[in-house]
């Protein structure tokens, strides 16, 4: 991590944020997650009941939800803690395009709330990796950051040098689940199998889309022999087809 990332992450450490990351306006002191109540109690929280595989909101009648009986994944769980609305979507734009770094810490705090209820059991965090040209020109991995907080709040190692993107591909942006698939083929490589054979893994990404990019990493690192893949995300892009109801 660069130095500017430790001199935020002490700096947060040392005189706590105490305006809302959202409004603005002054923290209650209960707030250790950076949003004042009128903001987090606004927030897009996905509820249950939720789709057992993709963790989108299911069918209050099924388990598994339209989009996941339309398309099978390589990872055995999913859960994201928020909608991907607009205050969201703006959010995650400062963190990755703005380097609010500590951005990182908010969406951590919840995601590691939303771990301790699931009750998974992983062995190592693997945050879903850039290509090196973007890493260079973003200056570090929102997913990585998200990773390393994980690790400190529920004590399980980040791994951030045993799955690299080792083909610098096209933006997402725009792409079916198909075509995105297409885009991420062979995109990613598992350089230390021997690191993950027979070991849960704990995926972390900031964004679940169609799940094109957390399944082409599950694939390999299934490759590689690794036992349980679980995914866990900031927000997730909720479809007609996994919700059953009109997006506006």
């Amino acid at each position: 991590m660069q130095l500017r990332l430790l001199l935020d992450a002490a700096l947060d450490f040392i005189y706590p944020r105490i305006y809302c990351v959202c409004c603005g306006e002054r923290l209650e002191k209960r707030a250790v997650h950076g949003i004042c109540d009128n903001c987090c109690e606004a927030m897009p929280f996905i509820h249950d009941p939720r789709c057992h595989v993709c963790g989108k909101p299911a069918p209050e009648e099924s388990e598994t939800c339209p989009e996941c009986r339309y398309h099978n994944h390589e990872y055995d769980r999913a859960l994201a803690v928020f909608e991907y609305s607009a205050t969201i979507r703006e959010l995650i734009h400062r963190f990755k395009y703005n380097k609010e770094y500590t951005l990182s810490r908010t969406f951590g705090y919840f995601m590691t709330e939303l771990l301790m209820e699931c009750g998974w059991t992983a062995d190592m965090i693997i945050p879903v990796p850039l290509h090196k040209n973007r890493l260079k020109s973003r200056g570090f991995n929102q997913s990585a950051l998200l990773g390393d907080y994980l690790s400190q709040r529920i004590n399980i190692p980040c791994e951030e040098d045993i799955l690299i993107r080792s083909i610098d591909t096209k933006t997402q942006t725009g792409f079916h689940r198909q075509d995105r698939l297409k885009n991420l083929k062979n995109a990613f490589t598992v350089i230390c199998p021997e690191k993950v054979e027979g070991r849960n893994i704990l995926l972390v990404d900031d964004v679940h889309t169609t799940g094109a990019t957390v399944d082409s990493c599950s694939k390999e690192l299934r490759r590689a022999g690794a036992g349980n893949i679980y995914v866990i995300t900031a927000a997730a892009v909720l479809s007609d087809l996994a919700t059953g109801r009109r997006r506006q």
